[in-house]
């Protein structure tokens, strides 16, 4: 799921066009219609990101539920290799029955406990879906209110941890994160000795300079969009010579 700012689509069409096409199935919520995207439109001319995704997700739940095990959301300026994204599902065991969620984890600063950063994307379990989409429909919760205007990763966790949804990791067997948290020049260029906020608070603190990312990474933050182009060929076309391909775990669609 990817909401999007109905003024300026052009972003959320290099996603149909480039990684969109491996998703099993490609949901875009936004303020008005569009003939190429075709997004669902909770609130005509709405711009609020966390209103949109909040009405997005449970419009995500209640139409396509029954055939989705886990639900992506992700900026409109995201690149997502799904088949990674598979892949650590597998490898770590969880299961769409689980109430968990995941993603790049920051530390809030008055629990100390973590929270998915939504700019990098997360992923949400059926069951844990299903109890944001059954919670939120009640008027009296105030847990679930979804203010416009509130903070999404904060809001969202808030929520789900009053429905005993729990945030699970998502690095890999070497504790490198999967999830990128800024675009790809600032992560090498840049690193945490640069930006501060990233640094104090990332919830896993490491010594490295640079955040360390996984060699099978799933989401990536494209500071210009029409890059995606150029990481879908080095994802998905360019092979190297002499680099063995190791086996993948095969996936039915």
């Amino acid at each position: 799921m990817i909401p999007y700012d109905y003024n300026n689509p052009k972003a959320a069409k290099y996603v149909k066009r480039t990684w969109g096409k491996h998703c099993n199935i490609l949901l875009f919520v936004s303020g008005d219609i569009d003939d190429e995207l075709e997004p669902y439109v909770p609130v005509v001319n709405g711009t609020d990101t966390w209103d949109l995704v909040h009405r997005g997700l449970m419009h995500a739940f209640l139409f396509y539920g029954h055939q989705i095990d886990w639900f992506l959301r992700v900026e409109d300026s995201s690149f997502v290799a799904l088949e990674n994204l598979r892949f650590m599902i597998d490898r770590k065991k969880y299961l769409p029955s689980q109430p968990i969620y995941f993603g790049y984890e920051l530390e809030n600063i008055y629990t100390h406990e973590p929270f998915v950063y939504c700019k990098s994307g997360y992923v949400i379990s059926h069951e844990a879906l299903r109890r944001y989409t059954e919670e939120s429909k009640n008027p009296l919760n105030t847990q679930c209110m979804h203010l416009e205007g509130y903070t999404e990763g904060l809001e969202l966790n808030r929520c789900l941890s009053h429905v005993n949804v729990t945030s699970v990791d998502s690095r890999d067997e070497y504790g490198h994160e999967t999830f990128a948290p800024v675009a790809m020049d600032y992560q090498f260029l840049d690193g945490y000795e640069h930006i501060f906020w990233l640094k104090n608070l990332t919830y896993h603190k490491v010594e490295e300079k640079i955040v360390p990312l996984s060699k099978r990474a799933i989401a990536f933050r494209v500071e210009h969009p029409f890059e995606m182009y150029d990481y879908h060929y080095f994802t998905y076309r360019m092979k190297i010579f002499g680099m063995p391909r190791e086996n993948s775990i095969q996936f039915s669609p």
